[in-house]
């Protein structure tokens, strides 16, 4: 039975909004909270002769100095949410922070011992971008899978935000109920994001994960380069693909380490009429600090990721989606095209695997999918695999 998607509406202060959600997801948060810290991925980095609850307490401790500090100076209206959140949840601030700061720290995929990092990687996102010269309807289309482990995919919460605080816009979007941030979404200037993880060799010691960086952009910005500007100006942890769009037709992909931003508005063979974001980097500079292509998980990483070239499937997925658009789109692409053809895509052979852009993995596979149309200021989702959901709009419930 398909699952229903009911948007969460929140309204008020920073605080009163952040108090909603804790309370209103209490026992998922915690849920989530213990899912996280006695998962295969995070307890593959614990010392052996560490014992797990030690492990955890260090980890809280850890995460919350990485990001505490970054989002109270840098975004103060966030950190009241985040505040109302841990109240509502009834979940000690360094635990909510530790769920924030797992955004930044699944980007690290490199081995580290517990006193300077923490190895956790989880997600492999697709997400295409097709301009206004090239779409069916003059409007800038923009599709996104979301992939990653069940118990994860079970927190996944759409939200509509309506902030009483400031001249903040509104907006519809994902993201997670113990999360603060956004990982997908549109405001009411039509200004759209979709995220991605990148894996770059550095992740940063202390900054503002992601998510947090996307909800402030889509609070403050209208455009493109607006947002460009908030990814500059804050300190940033962690690895990102983010894929923009606005509705002057400006489409461009934002690809973000704490250290180096570049933006690109063309793919690997200088396509300009659409845009594959999966979870490597495509300009050189970006190339240049990322884990290398020819990285391979080791021994100490989960039992399923072992032996696996790092890049593999996100490096399919880009050509599956470039294969497609080069060779089978029409000359004007719908969003259903978009849907049918890419969303639902089980590769060139038509197998459902790890490495599909509808994602059918054991242990990670496609939680939701999303598409936008811009010009017309449409949200649309579906829970689980495209191939088997049908797409809701969002922007009239």
């Amino acid at each position: 039975m398909e699952k229903p998607i009911n948007i969460f509406q929140l309204e008020g202060s920073e605080y009163e909004m952040g108090f909603k959600q804790g309370d209103h997801f209490k026992n998922q948060i915690t849920s989530l909270y213990n899912n996280l810290t006695h998962s295969d991925e995070f307890l593959a980095s614990k010392p052996f002769i560490l014992p797990k609850f030690m492990f955890i307490k260090l980890a809280n401790s850890f995460a919350s100095k990485m990001i505490k500090n970054s989002i109270k100076q840098n975004l103060p209206s966030q950190w009241e949410f985040l505040k109302g959140l841990s109240k509502g949840a009834n979940l000690s601030i360094n635990k909510i922070l530790f769920l924030q700061a797992i955004d930044s720290l699944g980007t690290q995929i490199s081995n580290y011992y517990i006193e300077n990092h923490i190895k956790f990687s989880i997600n492999n996102c697709s997400a295409i971008g097709i301009t206004k010269e090239r779409s069916e309807t003059g409007s800038i289309f923009m599709i996104k899978n979301w992939d990653g482990p069940e118990f994860l995919a079970e927190n996944i919460i759409f939200r509509r935000i309506r902030s009483s605080e400031g001249n903040k816009h509104h907006t519809i979007s994902s993201g997670v109920n113990g999360l603060v941030g956004i990982n997908n979404g549109m405001n009411d200037k039509g200004l759209s994001i979709v995220y991605n993880y990148a894996y770059p060799l550095n992740i940063g010691k202390k900054g503002i994960p992601p998510m947090l960086l996307i909800r402030a952009a889509l609070e403050q910005c209208s455009t493109v380069k607006e947002t460009v500007k908030v990814f500059e100006n804050y300190p940033r942890l962690g690895g990102a693909n983010i894929m923009v769009g606005d509705k002057i037709g400006d489409l461009a992909v934002i690809e973000s380490s704490p250290s180096n931003i570049e933006v690109r508005r063309e793919g690997v063979h200088g396509e300009r009429d659409f845009l594959i974001c999966t979870n490597h980097y495509i300009t050189l500079a970006m190339q240049q600090i990322e884990v290398p292509r020819n990285a391979v998980y080791n021994e100490s990483s989960p039992e399923y990721l072992r032996g696996k070239p790092v890049h593999k499937s996100s490096i399919l997925r880009y050509k599956n989606a470039f294969d497609i658009l080069k060779n089978e789109a029409p000359s004007k692409i719908s969003l259903e095209f978009l849907n049918k053809e890419i969303q639902c895509s089980h590769g060139p052979e038509n197998k459902p695997s790890e490495y599909t852009i509808c994602n059918h993995g054991q242990e990670i596979s496609t939680g939701f999918g999303i598409m936008i149309d811009i010009k017309d200021n449409h949200f649309y989702a579906t829970y689980g695999n495209p191939c088997q959901g049908k797409m809701i709009d969002l922007s009239e419930t």
